[in-house]
């Protein structure tokens, strides 16, 4: 399974070219990131959960006074709730650095797939008798992630 084309990715394709021998995804992680980077993405991609009062949320977006805002909001619904509560633009990810020479548009769909595919993994690995659902939606021309346990 490719989870993308290489040439996907302008950069590395000029790189590869200059080097079509000697050259690839781990070569060009190995100029692009740090092993601070590299750890950093394994938390992206695995990302850590916290139960509170019942809800399934992602760790790093989790704060008790949202928690309570949403509850409030979605009237105690607990789907409502997990869906909002871990919700996140998916292009704000990388928000900070942007390359405008590369189609960001495709990159960010790309990017959610990639990310849908191993959150699904990960919380069937981590949690096998749970029915956990990661969810990608447009909504006014965004495109948008979740996570939320189906009850």
């Amino acid at each position: 399974m490719e989870l993308f084309p290489d040439k996907t990715i302008k950069e590395y394709m000029e790189y590869k070219n200059a080097n079509p021998n000697h050259f690839n995804w781990w070569s060009y992680m190995n100029i692009k990131a740090d092993l601070q980077t590299a750890l950093a993405f394994a938390k992206f991609y695995y990302p850590e959960i916290v139960e509170e009062q019942g809800y399934f949320l992602l760790k790093d977006k989790y704060t008790e006074n949202l928690l309570e805002d949403w509850k409030a909001e979605c009237q105690g619904d607990k789907n409502c709730v997990e869906k909002m509560m871990n919700m996140y633009e998916l292009k704000d990810f990388f928000h900070i650095n942007v390359n405008e020479q590369e189609n960001e548009v495709v990159q960010t769909k790309i990017l959610g797939d990639v990310i849908q595919l191993f959150w699904s993994m990960s919380f069937n690995h981590r949690f096998p008798k749970r029915n956990i659902i990661v969810e990608i939606y447009e909504e006014h021309e965004s495109l948008f992630i979740t996570v939320y346990e189906n009850c």
